[in-house]
């Protein structure tokens, strides 16, 4: 329900009064009150000047500060938003729960400063993005599963993202999910701990699905696992490899625009002259295959071309 709009503006009006007599009576005053009486009179001028934050427009001034705070996001989807913006619109000073709660629990896909994987998003820690007006349906449900693992699961932080994207295999989660989940800050360091050193298939927007958004992750299989000697290529190669082979496999040309339920293939890493003969973790030594013809090249069935960077 929104405030008549008489009401609305005579409250406006009291709260712009209001404002304009301490800060009256603070200009007068200065000069002589201590450090604590000044911080005293700027404490009460900041109570209707937040408030006018609040009834800064009359059809949402009574609403939750949460539920404020996801209409002026959606009426400014796409655009970037300062985080000063936010803490008007709230009125509230812990908005960054607020904002979180959106994304975690609503499923809205709100972006903010560098990524946990080291991505550049193109926003400082105080910008704020809304992407989609429309929310993710499931997050929901991720969170309840998520709040069931963090519960149950033994051992540290990795062993929940990893009970946690098993939950979800195939499926997009988001750092948002793996940060709740694990209650580790440095989420994005297991993440990759699980990819690199574990072997498992996790894919990005930069490790094989450029169709993900910054920020969301892919277990793609429980089966696929990469051998030990793959596993200990270091991730910038890593991203570099995806990069310089457009996330495509080299012998085949399939990549994840062809992915179907009846042919699940997923991308992977190949050493050309084998890490046990002495290949290296480089650049030059390493390209993508998909897992079909992976499984061939071990099985002898399909052989590389030495020259096949060239």
């Amino acid at each position: 329900m929104t405030l008549e709009k008489a009401s609305y503006e005579q409250q406006v009006e009291n709260l712009i009064a209001e404002a304009e007599a301490l800060l009256s009576s603070y200009k007068q005053q200065w000069k002589g009150l201590s450090w604590r009486e000044k911080v005293l009179l700027l404490v009460d001028l900041n109570i209707p000047i937040s408030d006018l934050g609040v009834y800064s427009n009359y059809r949402v001034a009574n609403l939750a500060a949460r539920e404020r705070l996801r209409l002026y996001f959606i009426e400014h989807v796409g655009e970037i938003i300062h985080k000063e913006e936010l803490r008007v619109v709230s009125g509230i000073s812990e908005f960054g729960r607020r904002v979180r709660e959106l994304r975690v629990e609503d499923g809205y896909k709100i972006i903010t400063g560098v990524g946990d994987s080291g991505e550049f998003l193109g926003l400082t820690p105080e910008e704020y993005k809304l992407l989609d007006k429309e929310p993710d349906l499931n997050a929901a449900h991720r969170w309840h599963i998520a709040n069931r693992i963090k519960r149950e699961t033994k051992g540290g932080s990795q062993a929940k993202i990893l009970c946690f994207l098993k939950e979800f295999v195939g499926k997009v989660v988001t750092n948002d999910e793996l940060y709740n989940v694990s209650g580790a800050k440095e989420f994005g360091r297991r993440v990759r701990e699980l990819r690199t050193e574990e072997g498992y298939a996790i894919s990005t927007k930069f490790t094989g699905r450029p169709d993900l958004r910054v920020g969301e992750y892919v277990l793609e299989s429980l089966n696929r696992v990469a051998d030990p000697h793959d596993r200990k290529i270091p991730y910038e190669v890593q991203k570099q490899v995806y990069e310089r082979d457009n996330n495509t496999c080299r012998l085949c040309g399939w990549n994840h625009h062809k992915w179907t339920k009846q042919d699940p293939r997923i991308l992977e890493l190949h050493h050309i002259r084998e890490h046990a003969k002495g290949g290296q973790n480089s650049l030059d030594n390493v390209i993508l295959l998909c897992s079909k013809c992976h499984d061939k090249v071990h099985a002898k069935k399909l052989s590389v071309p030495d020259n096949i960077l060239d």
